[in-house]
């Protein structure tokens, strides 16, 4: 039996950690090779390291997604490291503008400074633009099609009081795969989000660790946190063929949380 990324190159963001380490494994256990992207070098090439375990081709690519020139040239090593883009998985995101720095402030969307709302914007929506947009124009010039696939979230559904900008910034990761798929279905590409509830990432740390989380997770029908490897299952599904009839759509691994 065939395994399901037999032959293909993938390039993952946000691979060092959380969805996109998993996301990265999971490919690799499937067949492909991978690119693994990250602002985090030390911890992408760890996730590479994993890959190579695997049996498969990896190269670890520091990389700021917000930057045209960093994400350009990202995606040329790519190709130079593995020959081909057949994959993209843009998975990098932060939760907040201070993500990494300390204890969260949550801010209603009146009081947030300008500067912190362009800041999660630049990386969650610009860069998730700027990753697609090269990784589009590769698979075009290839001429045989690919998968584009976009790390979004249950909050580009569902409002999040004091993560407004988060939630605004994911729904326009969905809609931004809504047009891309209206656009590069000619070239056969598909292009589809993922929008997964709570998963067990450093992202959702704090989180975790709130007063009400207990109560937030017993509203989901399956009354458990979501584990990384459930969003990458979802993301092996949408980079398969077995995906191949998909474009336009967000998946949600989330317990049943979003319909609630």
């Amino acid at each position: 039996m065939s395994l399901r990324l037999e032959g293909k190159n993938a390039l993952v963001t946000g691979g060092a950690s959380g969805i996109g380490r998993a996301s990265a494994i999971r490919f690799a256990e499937e067949g492909a090779n991978v690119a693994v992207a990250d602002r985090q070098a030390a911890q992408a090439e760890a996730t590479a390291a994993a890959v190579r375990k695997l049996g498969r081709k990896a190269v670890a690519i520091q990389v700021d997604v917000s930057d045209p020139a960093q994400v350009n040239a990202m995606v040329a090593r790519t190709v130079a490291e593995l020959g081909r883009l057949d994959i993209l998985l843009a998975a990098a995101g932060v939760s907040h503008a201070r993500y990494g720095e300390g204890e969260v402030v949550h801010k209603l969307l009146h009081e947030i400074p300008f500067e912190e709302w362009r800041r999660l914007m630049a990386i969650n929506l610009d860069g998730c633009f700027l990753c697609c947009q090269a990784a589009a124009k590769q698979m075009i010039a290839q001429g045989d099609g690919g998968k584009i696939i976009a790390i979004a979230s249950g909050a580009a559904k569902v409002p999040i009081k004091g993560s407004g900008e988060y939630a605004v910034s994911k729904a326009g990761v969905w809609m931004l795969m809504k047009n891309m798929a209206l656009e590069l279905g000619r070239f056969n590409i598909n292009c589809n989000a993922i929008g997964p509830g709570v998963i067990d990432t450093p992202m959702t740390k704090d989180l975790r660790e709130s007063a009400n989380f207990g109560r937030m997770i017993g509203h989901a029908p399956l009354r458990r946190i979501g584990k990384p490897v459930d969003v990458a299952n979802a993301a092996l599904f949408l980079a398969s063929e077995e995906g191949g009839y998909f474009t336009g759509s967000i998946l949600h691994p989330d317990g049943g949380l979003i319909m609630q």
